[in-house]
């Protein structure tokens, strides 16, 4: 019994307990807002001004839909999470589409109408084992000033 606290208390006094525990897995943290500003794009291409592209396939409608947003900006918000908005996209970026996008009727119609070059911000939870992503704001941004 004490030589298994030992061990214990050496884990988690040198920080390896992290290693115990990935961000991302099931039922491990707090609740994952994920926020995404960016540039509707008519396919995968990287636009001027954005980092990278996602893939968003749309659930919900008659026939599935896939969108493409050149993405200017990326965060997670509230709570103490342990992956950044960056984080995120990296985790996903193998899967086609990165992201399945579900949520209400009105909030996956703005988002399937946009045409190219709308700039919108998408939030909403995120879970990165499913890459299921349900919309909560679909926001149309103002063009930059210049």
């Amino acid at each position: 019994m004490r030589a298994a606290a030992a061990v214990l208390a050496v884990v988690l006094a040198t920080g390896h307990a992290a290693a115990i525990v990935e961000p991302g897995m099931p039922n491990v943290g707090p609740p994952l807002i994920l926020r995404l500003d960016g540039i509707v794009a008519a396919k995968r291409e990287r636009l001027p001004g954005t980092f990278t592209v996602v893939s968003l396939g749309l659930l919900g409608g008659r026939r599935d839909v896939r969108r493409w947003l050149a993405v200017t900006e990326a965060r997670t918000i509230g709570g103490d999470n342990a992956l950044l908005g960056r984080d995120v996209i990296e985790r996903v970026a193998p899967l086609e589409p990165n992201f399945l996008v579900v949520g209400p009727p009105g909030l996956l119609a703005r988002l399937r109408k946009a045409p190219p070059g709308t700039r919108l911000r998408l939030e909403g939870l995120v879970s990165v084992m499913s890459r299921t992503w349900l919309l909560r704001d679909v926001r149309v941004l103002p063009a930059p000033p210049g």
